[in-house]
């Protein structure tokens, strides 16, 4: 049902499911939201943090997210996940962010600090006009 928000019979905002168990990894996680309502909004995110952000904008009102078996996500996209990301992202960070970045890469490399699933969670909470469910 990919794009399509579910509807409950009350009339309330729509939601967006993604599902932890359509995925194992941030690529993966980028491809579910692809599918599931970034499309939707008429985009395509290639993994870009602050890009999520923007996408978690373009939906029409409010709407809620929901993520089925976060619990997997959660580690999932745990502390390996974050040096994985940060890795691949601190080579590409503006100068100034260098630093920062390397802090938190090596804080994650010893299992400390957030999460990428820390992360997104805040992302997503940080948006007023949506509401996440974490199932």
């Amino acid at each position: 049902m990919g794009g399509e928000p579910h509807r409950d019979a009350a009339g309330g905002p729509p939601a967006y499911v993604i599902d932890g168990a359509n995925f194992g990894d941030v690529t993966g996680f980028v491809a579910e939201c692809n599918h599931t309502f970034v499309r939707a909004f008429g985009g395509e995110w290639t993994g870009n943090l602050d890009a999520f952000d923007d996408y978690l904008w373009w939906g029409d009102g409010e709407y809620t997210l929901v993520w089925r078996n976060a619990a997997k996500s959660q580690v999932d996209l745990g502390h390996a996940a974050m040096v994985d990301w940060l890795e691949a992202n601190v080579r590409v960070r503006h100068p100034r962010n260098h630093p920062s970045a390397v802090v938190r890469l090596n804080r994650a490399r010893r299992g400390k600090g957030p999460t990428l699933f820390d992360w997104l969670v805040e992302i997503i909470r940080d948006n007023e006009h949506v509401c996440l469910l974490l199932e």
